[in-house]
């Protein structure tokens, strides 16, 4: 069971202390979707053909046609996991609509 205080407080402390609680959370919301950014599955190509069952050189030319985002470190590719399936699903979607 927690204490409780009882005291008396101003109306300008009153608002000063629930705009320092509602600060304190939007800090604790913001940097636990940094945290979960940061812990996004990243994919090398070879696991994106795997995932796609398609060739290297299929992957090659999505990237070259904008399809999917890719990020270039140190001359390797990297993928974002969550970034290729929703935009390979956009694509999808956009094809079915012209036919």
């Amino acid at each position: 069971m927690e204490n409780q205080i009882i005291t008396s407080l101003t109306a300008e402390e009153l608002v000063r202390t629930i705009k320092d609680g509602i600060k304190d959370v939007l800090n604790e919301k913001h940097t636990n979707s940094s945290q979960e950014e940061k812990e996004e599955d990243l994919l090398n190509i070879e696991d994106v053909q795997k995932i796609f069952r398609v060739s290297k050189v299929t992957i090659h030319k999505w990237k070259k046609l904008g399809l999917i985002p890719y990020y270039k470190v140190n001359r390797k590719l990297y993928f974002k996991k969550s970034e290729v399936i929703d935009s390979l699903k956009d694509k999808k979607r956009k094809l079915e609509v012209r036919r």
